[in-house]
């Protein structure tokens, strides 16, 4: 059977990578279990919270997983199932588990601080400055894309001869309009309405959840059950009370949304909604597995008949979508490697950890189950859909989203007997939960790095001056310098940081603006803005390639920042330094390709991606001659040693 030897043998590979790939990096990496980590060294009850690990899992997963395994894939099948499944079996075991791992461990080790603050500290303060400007860029462009994936999931429509429905059957808000694919006026069905209602009333209960499991420390078994049944009745009352909006209302309500839980502590919102909604997800990806699986033998083991997506259709994905290197290997983001991982890693996830092999079992084996969730999206697709019904809803009506739901739809059942509209139901509360949950975790994200950036561009003023030492200090034992594991300096050393002069004092208008920007809501507010910017007048297709290029970009430059550390500790890099250059060359060149080809012709339509494209490739170019400048400065000074010694 096709479907069941596809999907059984990536589940064995994945497997494998985590129990035997894993520990290898965990040896390289150095990893301990009796290292404090900083969230038990600094517990301050808003981000440092010592988490027990399940529940660490499951915010980390639900923060990274997305959209991105889901919609990347679906785009990418034009390509053939065959490159999609190898590119997301391959990357998501040697590069993207890899990648999450070693940013999750490092931000541990480097006392619960993000890629940018470990770049400064082993590269220097221009790398840290230039790092900064691209990630607000990246997560200004991951909000925008994901902003918009929401509003149209929630506004998808397909009709109802499709779903093999009559007029006024369906569970579904329905209204009348074309199908573009006969050209006739008939009903439609809302299928994003119901996912949309058990978003908010999700969201509406997080806090009791996670009062009860943080701080009235209830069992985690106790609480999984509360969620479960939680989950249970906010669709119960999406069925009664669907959601019917316009999606720029959407999109405006989110905004509030995320605009509140990016400065409210992190267990009230962002950790106790992901912990819930990822029992949803958890449910979903079970559900996409058992129907693949009850598809596969009722169906004797055909994919989608004669007019199936073909194993190889690479001729005509490069000649719609673009030449497959690099664009496919960018299009599949998440399910392969993702450098946002990193930013959740060094954000949020690394500063919950209780201990530090948590970092692995966080980190790896969440890629791991990424990937496998991108695996059953290319089943559910080439089993649910035929050629020409993908090429229709991808491209035709310009709707990944509907294309996904359909082809869980037709999965569903095929092979469990169910409705069409079940089917694509479960489908829309799968996406429409990944989608939040990365929504809120990235404008968080994107406060801490603005945060970040007026602290160092205003570091000097008595307003951002800090009156303790630097948070380094505090996280290291004794005898062990934070980050290096107590060996001396190799290739390349850390950088030392200049003395600092004694602060500026301010006042009138300059000392208010200044204390504006210490001020949580001000910091939120810039990251909401941002991604309207780019997110309130671009579709989903028009961020997706800008997002997929920047995003492997970041995991390069991740792996470039993990090298540079493990030089330090004179530890073995050959597993970091071939990943970090493939996705390097690979992230330049589309980027280029965009800027070249798509936004410089049509300035007046795409200035806003013009410029961030520019802003990551300079940014790029400027840390990379600063790495090379420092491995220089080390090997000079390595080789100046040993002739000394001679």
């Amino acid at each position: 059977m096709a479907v069941l030897i596809i999907l059984a043998a990536s589940v064995v590979f994945l497997a494998l990578g985590g129990f035997l790939y894993a520990p290898v990096i965990g040896r390289v990496l150095g990893e301990r279990a009796d290292r404090p980590t900083p969230a038990m060294l600094v517990n301050d009850g808003r981000d440092y919270v010592p988490t027990r690990t399940p529940v660490v899992f499951a915010h980390h997963f639900a923060s990274i997983a997305g959209a991105g395994p889901i919609i990347g894939p679906v785009i990418a099948l034009l390509y053939g199932w065959g490159p999609a499944l190898a590119w997301i079996l391959l990357g998501g075991v040697f590069l993207g588990a890899v990648h999450d791992y070693t940013a999750t461990h490092i931000a541990v080790r480097e006392g619960g601080k993000n890629l940018t603050v470990v770049a400064r500290r082993y590269i220097g303060r221009g790398a840290f400055v230039l790092l900064l400007l691209m990630l607000v860029a990246l997560l200004a462009l991951v909000c925008a894309a994901f902003l918009d994936l929401s509003a149209t999931a929630l506004t998808s429509t397909v009709p109802l001869s499709t779903l093999k429905m009559e007029s006024g059957t369906s569970i579904f808000c329905e209204i009348e309009k074309l199908n573009t694919l006969t050209g006739k006026v008939e009903p439609h069905a809302i299928i994003g309405g119901i996912a949309s209602t058990s978003v908010v009333v999700i969201t509406a209960f997080a806090p009791l959840i996670g009062f009860l499991y943080l701080k009235r420390k209830w069992p985690v078994r106790v609480c999984s059950l509360m969620a479960i049944a939680l989950c249970i009745i906010s669709i119960l009352i999406g069925i009664r009370l669907p959601m019917a909006v316009q999606p720029q209302t959407w999109k405006a309500m989110l905004s509030v949304y995320v605009l509140l839980a990016a400065g409210l502590p992190v267990w009230l919102f962002l950790q106790s909604r992901d912990f819930i909604n990822v029992h949803l997800l958890y449910v979903g990806i079970v559900f996409l597995v058992v129907s693949l699986v009850a598809a596969a033998i009722r169906s004797g083991g055909e994919l989608a008949g004669a007019a199936a997506i073909p194993m190889n259709n690479w001729s005509e994905g490069s000649a719609q979508l673009g030449a497959g290197w690099p664009v496919m290997f960018i299009t599949i983001a998440c399910g392969a490697v993702s450098g946002f991982h990193s930013l959740c890693a060094g954000g949020t996830t690394c500063k919950q950890l209780d201990n530090e092999p948590a970092a692995r079992y966080v980190g790896y084996f969440g890629m791991l189950l990424e990937s496998l969730l991108a695996v059953c999206v290319v089943c559910v697709m080439i089993v649910g859909l035929s050629l020409p019904a993908y090429r229709g809803f991808c491209f035709k009506e310009n709707n990944a989203v509907l294309a996904f739901a359909m082809g869980v739809g037709q999965t569903a059942h095929l092979g469990l007997g169910c409705s069409v509209a079940v089917g694509a139901l479960g489908a829309m509360l799968l996406l429409e939960g990944f989608l939040v949950t990365t929504l809120d975790t990235a404008i968080r994200l994107t406060r801490y790095m603005i945060e970040e950036g007026w602290a160092t561009f205003f570091g000097r003023y008595d307003v951002f001056a800090k009156t303790e030492a630097d948070f380094a200090d505090r996280v290291q034992t004794p005898g062990e310098l934070a980050g290096t594991g107590g060996l001396t300096a190799g290739m390349i050393p850390v950088v030392e940081q200049p003395r600092t002069p004694a602060p500026i004092q301010t006042s009138g208008p300059r000392r208010w603006f200044l204390l504006a920007l210490r001020y949580y809501w001000v910091n939120s507010g810039i990251a909401v803005a941002l991604m309207l910017v780019l997110g309130w007048g671009n579709g989903y297709k028009s961020v997706w390639q800008i997002f997929g290029a920047s995003n492997q970009l970041l995991a390069a430059l991740a792996l470039l920042v993990a090298t540079c550390w493990l030089i330090r500790l004179r530890r073995p890099i050959r597993y970091i330094i071939l990943p970090m250059l493939f996705m390097l060359a690979t992230s330049i060149t589309m980027l280029v390709k965009l800027l070249v080809v798509d936004y410089w012709p049509n300035l007046s339509t795409k200035l806003a991606l013009a410029i961030a494209d520019i802003v990551i490739l300079a940014a790029t170019a400027g840390v990379l001659a600063l790495v090379l400048q420092r491995w220089f400065v080390g090997r000079t000074a390595e080789a100046g040693q040993a002739h000394a010694t001679r």
